[in-house]
């Protein structure tokens, strides 16, 4: 039964105490923050979306608590005599799992003739986040000349939406919203799934009050000046079957791990490389086969195969336990059937995985979806590049047979037609047109505009393959398989040679953005054709030119590197994949420069990126950006639903600085060399302290005077470390 509202008792001096009536919460007076940007926490499975308030704005659909899939929370908004709150500061902890929010009160008509100024109230609003429940601690101080007697309320509500409804998919049918229900120390809300999934949300206060109804709480406060009054509110999330992923937070064993550090003379440069760090480790995600770092909230906190490989590899020289992870993760879940509902193959390394009802009522494909044409050659790359940095053979010893069938799966279903091209083709009704990392419905196209049909060769997708088939000579060698390693190393050099016949694009000095249907090639200028050169399929003199033409004034923006040409037919620098900048992207291209010796190209890329980021907020790189051209003076436009933070945007900055600094390790032998190390004409020093190379760790310290960089490394690295 809900309780009734009734004054409760306040001081006998009543001249000392400014009193008045619960206000009711008007709505139309949120005054939401619509653009500034968003307080976001992650714990595991669980994500918040708030406003610098701490609050959930119904103009917000992104915004609330979520947890494997399902917004669990709408509404946690909280008023101050039926006013909004004035938003002084937020500060976001460490791992991004709590935020400390201060907040003061607006003016507050008490009386026909008392207004209680703005700035005499202070709430201390401590929110953090766990795997299960998120916890509010209100703190509220009084700092006018006399006590007060106000009301604070809370309203409540969920929605219980999964994730494709928040993002605008229409369902025909959804499951029961259950009567609230009210008890003596909170709410518990209630939703029944079409999977029959009870999903809860159970909220409990500390100190209880009579005022508790389904929507809203209030607290009649007797504010005693500079006395604080502190409430608990814990909303508890639950549901009545164990979700198919096992996962935890994975802040606790990052925080006691001793990590690496790379400092530079610049502390704003130095603020982007700690960001980066920290939303590595605020979206890495403990599975039951280790860290999988989360492609990007809010909308893809969950594995992806492509984005997971790619961020991996960005911070494989800095944290190699996520390489590892990501590995054994996506070994475990590997395909081994042909389901055309799903696009799963035998040997095929998975796309996106997702939980909530509408997957487990198959609504959607990703339980998990395998529509990637890229994720299984990245798997044989990052599984290459772990061990040159590692040396583990206990894993490779394990997970050869995952090897073998990837490997396997590219020369069958990835090459149908024996061209030696691996092609995508959709299956899955519901499945994904375009399978590559450009996966938008109309992001693959031809000179006039006409969107490509498949079956289609991405012309990047062609150089994976090639350092797929090298990195699977490789680990077949370190497996003990001498015999099977010239198999993989002609089925490179045969995809190497047709795909400068086929792919080479004479008239712009660059590559074919595609071979879409009938092996119609795509003449469009791309950033694809930029993401060759970091496979290393091309030779250097082809190299050279795609540089030379990826950095003309069309493709480089200023900001990076657009996704498309900005004189293409299709180009939009407004929209996802036909004109826009994504920090991975540039940040790959740049590491191909710098692999063919074009440093001076990959320098100014990373330039691009870093002044970006002290355009954003923590500068946090984003998901992506508008491709718009840089104009002096001024930022970069924001794209208006990137995710932020994003696993492989957090990891272009690092995977750009070391291609600079040409580390090439060696696990096995003990030998890390640094092939023309560089440091871009704005840094003066550099230090990396603690990156691992095999078992051991090393400090190096880079100083550029002029034009030229040395080296300096301490006395006690046991890795042979050499300078060419």
């Amino acid at each position: 039964m809900t309780a009734h509202k009734k004054h409760i008792a306040f001081p006998s001096t009543m001249e000392e105490t400014l009193s008045v009536k619960p206000a009711p919460i008007a709505l139309s007076e949120e005054k939401e923050q619509v653009n500034a940007t968003p307080i976001t926490l992650k714990s595991g499975d669980s994500f918040l979306i708030m406003d610098v308030c701490g609050d959930l704005l119904s103009s917000r659909q992104d915004m609330g608590l979520f947890r494997q899939g399902t917004r669990f929370l709408r509404t946690s908004n909280l008023f101050l005599e039926g006013k909004k709150c004035v938003s002084l500061s937020h500060q976001t902890s460490h791992m991004s799992n709590a935020s400390h929010i201060d907040l003061t009160n607006v003016p507050l008509q008490l009386a026909p003739d008392t207004v209680l100024e703005q700035g005499v109230i202070h709430i201390d609003r401590f929110i953090e986040l766990t795997q299960n429940a998120l916890i509010h601690t209100c703190t509220i101080t009084n700092f006018h000349t006399t006590n007060l007697a106000l009301t604070l309320s809370l309203t409540l509500g969920a929605d219980f939406c999964d994730l494709f409804e928040v993002r605008g998919f229409t369902r025909p049918q959804h499951g029961q919203q259950q009567t609230p229900v009210v008890t003596p120390d909170g709410v518990r809300l209630n939703y029944r799934g079409l999977d029959t999934v009870e999903r809860t949300t159970t909220i409990q206060i500390t100190p209880t009050t009579p005022f508790i109804q389904a929507d809203q709480i209030d607290w009649q406060l007797d504010l005693q000046r500079g006395e604080p009054i502190e409430l608990r509110i814990v909303f508890q999330m639950g549901e009545s079957s164990q979700s198919t992923l096992d996962t935890a937070s994975a802040a606790t064993l990052w925080a006691e791990a001793a990590q690496p550090t790379i400092t530079s003379n610049d502390p704003f440069f130095n603020r982007l490389l700690d960001r980066s760090s920290q939303d590595l480790m605020m979206l890495s995600t403990m599975t039951p086969y280790g860290y999988y770092p989360y492609a990007g909230i809010p909308w893809f906190n969950c594995p992806f195969g492509r984005d997971g490989l790619i961020a991996a590899l960005e911070f494989l020289p800095l944290y190699p336990q996520v390489a590892r992870g990501t590995l054994e993760f996506l070994a475990a879940y590997q395909g081994t059937k042909v389901d055309t509902f799903t696009d799963e193959e035998p040997g095929k390394i998975l796309h996106e995985f997702r939980t909530g009802e509408m997957a487990a009522m198959r609504e959607v494909p990703y339980i998990p979806y395998y529509g990637t044409v890229d994720a299984t050659p990245l798997f044989l790359i990052l599984f290459e590049a772990y061990m040159h940095w590692t040396g583990d053979q206990a894993l490779l010893d394990r997970l050869w047979p995952n090897i073998e069938a990837a490997a396997r799966w590219m020369i069958t279903y990835g090459d149908r037609d024996g061209d030696s091209f691996l092609e995508y083709h959709r299956v899955a009704s519901k499945g994904l047109d375009n399978q590559g990392w450009k996966d938008s419905w109309d992001s693959i196209n031809h000179r006039d505009g006409r969107i490509a049909h498949s079956p289609i060769a991405l012309c990047e997708v062609q150089g994976y393959a090639y350092a797929a088939y090298r990195a699977t000579s490789y680990l077949a060698r370190k497996v003990g398989r001498q015999d099977e390693a010239p198999f993989w190393d002609t089925r490179a050099e045969t995809l190497q040679e047709n795909f400068l016949q086929r792919f080479w694009w004479e008239n712009e000095q660059s590559i074919y953005l595609a071979l879409a249907e009938d092996k119609e090639p795509c003449e469009v200028v791309s950033s694809n054709a930029g993401q060759c050169l970091w496979t290393g399929i091309l030779p250097d003199d082809k190299a050279r030119q795609v540089v030379e033409r990826i950095m003309q004034q069309d493709m480089s923006s200023g900001w990076g590197i657009r996704t498309l040409s900005s004189t293409a037919v299709r180009y939009n620098p407004l929209s996802y994949h036909n004109g826009s900048v994504w920090p991975h992207d540039t940040a790959l291209i740049g590491s191909g420069c710098a692999l063919y010796g074009e440093k001076q190209a990959a320098s100014q890329l990373l330039k691009s990126l870093f002044d970006a980021s002290q355009h954003f907020t923590d500068a946090r790189l984003p998901e992506l950006y508008c491709g718009f051209e840089r104009r002096e003076g001024y930022g970069p436009t924001r794209y208006p639903v990137a995710c932020s933070p994003q696993a492989w945007a957090a990891g272009a900055i690092h995977i750009l600085l070391l291609s600079l600094l040409g580390l090439h390790p060696n696990a096995d032998s003990g030998h890390l060399t640094l092939h023309q190390p560089i440091l871009p004409d704005w840094l003066t020093s550099l230090e990396i302290n603690g990156m691992h190379v095999g078992n051991q760790r090393v400090h190096l310290k880079f100083t550029r005077q002029d034009d030229h960089t040395t080296v300096t490394f301490g006395r006690d690295n046991k890795v042979d470390i050499r300078i060419l």
